[in-house]
């Protein structure tokens, strides 16, 4: 079973100086037992920034 999910990398400041998240979209595989059952992630090429603002409110 496969799912995709954003994974926060690093926090940058915009020319204007405001924090923004850059995020990095990965698939996550996982093993199918149970829904406790950890599975692993493989980065995609995807990259988004999010404002900081956006994801602490």
């Amino acid at each position: 079973m496969q799912a995709e999910a954003w994974e926060s990398i690093d926090v940058i400041h915009n020319t204007k100086g405001e924090p923004h998240v850059l995020q990095q979209k990965v698939t996550v595989y996982t093993a199918g037992v149970t829904e406790e059952s950890s599975g692993y992630t493989k980065p995609t090429m995807e990259h988004r920034l999010v404002p900081l603002a956006d994801i602490t409110q």
